[in-house]
């Protein structure tokens, strides 16, 4: 039979343990090679690139400098660098499923999405 001592350490460190490690830990996000990413466009679980810019035109217009695609929590995310119309560099983080804009992130104010008005 256990002592109260170390039933008592043992409680003391599973309960620092408890508060060091959170119950859901978040993977880090995983680069995708460019044939992991055809795969997934080609299953038609995400939209290809070039699918996904034509989404993100209708809001930021500007010039692709760079792209990554990632995995995280089990969702697609690309990662993308865009040059707009007065030369800056703004950083977008897109859902590859469907090209909209991660809404937890605010637009830079270079991009936003245009607003129609119906009568």
């Amino acid at each position: 039979m256990e002592s109260s001592n170390e039933t008592a350490v043992f409680n003391v460190f599973f309960s620092l343990l408890m508060f060091t490690h959170p119950k859901k830990m978040h993977a880090e996000p995983i680069e995708l090679e460019h044939y992991q990413a055809k795969a997934l466009v080609n299953s038609g679980q995400i939209l290809s690139l070039n699918g996904t810019l034509a989404v993100v035109n209708q809001f930021c217009q500007g010039e692709l400098i760079d792209a990554h695609l990632y995995q995280e929590d089990h969702k697609w995310r690309y990662d993308l660098q865009i040059k707009v119309q007065r030369g800056q560099i703004v950083n977008l983080s897109i859902d590859a499923t469907n090209g909209q804009a991660d809404n937890s992130i605010a637009l830079p104010s270079e991009c936003r999405k245009h607003e129609t008005v119906t009568r």
